[in-house]
């Protein structure tokens, strides 16, 4: 097996140089992570390894065959997957690309081996519906299927674990390890050293787009300067920008923000809610969970306005049935929300300061007048993120994980009666998870915001909320409610 090599490789993305000055020697024997924060510059060099940029300057010696995995992939082939969207002409839902045909697509692969990987990673019931229909997590589990069953030489991973559940982070950790041992050479792209797998023998960290250490892996996690490095405490400010002019106190207002009585949601025969009863009081704080594929986005955008099957169920939004003739701009005004299928459609040419702004405006980019102290406060929030030399940097040239912070204080910046994170933490490092986890807390006790927080991750505590909400699969499909107190 050949040498996987890059000497002293600058590639650029866009017409700008981007990683420098990169030395790095993959061996047959060997599998690495490649760790760093948020926008140093890790997915453009697992891109770079798979031979996707454009090198400037140095030598490489790439693969034949190899699978790059990303949150961007995903992004882009729903972006195709809309493009083909047939539904308006049809008169009827076109489902689109089914998962098992997009997993055979351009090479034929072995039925049985996709239906075993699939039974390992419990998602064999969704081989033949279509991609966009499919949760996040259920999303990744196929492109990652796919990537597996090309055997690949080298198989670079980007955040591999995010967005899934804990069983199928389990069933993933087995599956790469089984590559491994049958001599596919495997790259890991992570935020966090506690997801390093035992197989993992070598470490690169990135810093500022460069090689800052590389080394074996049992020599790099003994190094404590490194690892304090990557993981500093985070202590946020007294105020949040903009809190000082938010007018202290809760809503006098005795109703519920949010009441489902019997809520049931299908598509075709796909029985996803079954009868579920929920109430969010006001002063409550609540914690969504259950496996990936359980409903929990689809809840979500009930209570959003991003699912039109809310309409036809007893929903009740801040006092107001839903359906009784309010306007989705009034549900938003209300509402702040975070959530991959947010960043996936966030694709406008806007700066990463205007991506803040919109937040006023309930919008994807800014299309109106915004105020100086809008300015002001978007750019106070900037520097609470230690993003504001990113200011003007369009939104859609950051990392994934520059932009999901962006899109958090996006959903912060008006301080709103509700907030609604799902998977907020989604491709953030250990410091930037830290202080999302605090500023989400931060805003839950100052009696205005309510928050309703989905995590798969069960470290992601946070003290203000002591209410689940579990989607527990029923026995004749769908989920139903499981409620505790006091969690």
């Amino acid at each position: 097996m050949s040498v996987i090599s890059l000497q002293n490789v600058t590639a650029k993305i866009r017409h700008k140089s981007f990683l420098r000055d990169i030395s790095l020697q993959v061996d047959a024997d060997q599998s690495w992570a490649i760790i760093g924060a948020n926008g140093c510059g890790k997915s453009s060099l697992g891109r770079l390894l798979c031979g996707e940029l454009e090198i400037v300057s140095g030598k490489s010696q790439l693969p034949v065959r190899s699978e790059y995995v990303s949150f961007e992939k995903v992004t882009e082939l729903l972006d195709i997957e809309k493009y083909h969207d047939d539904s308006d002409y049809i008169g009827g839902f076109d489902q689109g690309t089914t998962a098992q045909d997009f997993i055979s697509e351009d090479q034929p692969v072995d039925r049985e081996q996709m239906a075993g990987l699939a039974a390992r990673m419990s998602f064999g019931a969704i081989l033949e519906q279509g991609l966009k229909t499919l949760s996040t997590g259920e999303m990744r589990k196929v492109v990652i299927s796919r990537a597996l069953l090309r055997r690949p030489e080298l198989l670079v991973l980007d955040e591999p674990f995010d967005g899934l559940d804990v069983d199928s982070c389990r069933a993933l950790q087995e599956i790469i390890a089984t590559c491994i041992e049958d001599g596919i050479r495997v790259v890991l792209i992570l935020n966090r050293f506690s997801e390093i797998m035992p197989q993992i023998t070598h470490i690169a960290y990135l810093k500022d787009c460069s090689l800052f250490t590389l080394g074996t892996k049992h020599e790099l996690l003994k190094s404590e300067a490194l690892l304090r490095f990557h993981a500093f405490n985070y202590t946020l400010p007294d105020l949040l920008p903009g809190e000082c002019e938010m007018e202290a106190g809760s809503a006098t207002d005795d109703f519920p923000l949010i009441e489902m009585k019997d809520v049931t949601v299908r598509y075709g025969e796909n029985l996803v809610l079954d009868g579920l009863d929920w109430t969010v009081a006001r002063g409550e704080h609540w914690r969504v969970a259950g496996p990936n594929g359980s409903g929990k986005t689809t809840l979500l955008n009930l209570i959003t306005g991003d699912n039109v099957q809310g309409y036809g169920n007893h929903i009740t939004l801040f006092g107001r049935r839903k359906g009784s003739g309010e306007s989705i701009w009034e549900i938003k005004q209300r509402l702040g929300y975070v959530s991959t299928a947010l960043q996936q459609n966030y694709r406008v040419g806007v700066t990463a300061k205007l991506a803040i702004v919109s937040g006023f405006f309930d919008s994807i980019g800014v299309y109106r007048k915004y105020s100086r102290a809008q300015e002001k406060i978007a750019l106070q929030w900037l520097q609470l993120l230690r993003m504001e030399k990113q200011r003007n940097v369009p939104f859609r040239d950051l990392s994934y994980g520059e932009q999901r912070m962006l899109l958090i204080a996006r959903a912060m910046v008006k301080f709103p009666e509700l907030l609604i994170l799902d998977e907020p933490c989604q491709g953030l490092d250990d410091a930037n998870r830290e202080m999302v986890l605090k500023l989400i807390d931060h805003l839950g006790k100052t009696n205005k915001t309510h928050i309703i927080y989905v995590s798969h991750r069960p470290d992601d505590r946070i003290p203000c909320i002591d209410n689940l909400l579990s989607l527990v699969p029923a026995t004749g499909g769908g989920c139903r409610a499981k409620i505790e107190t006091g969690v």
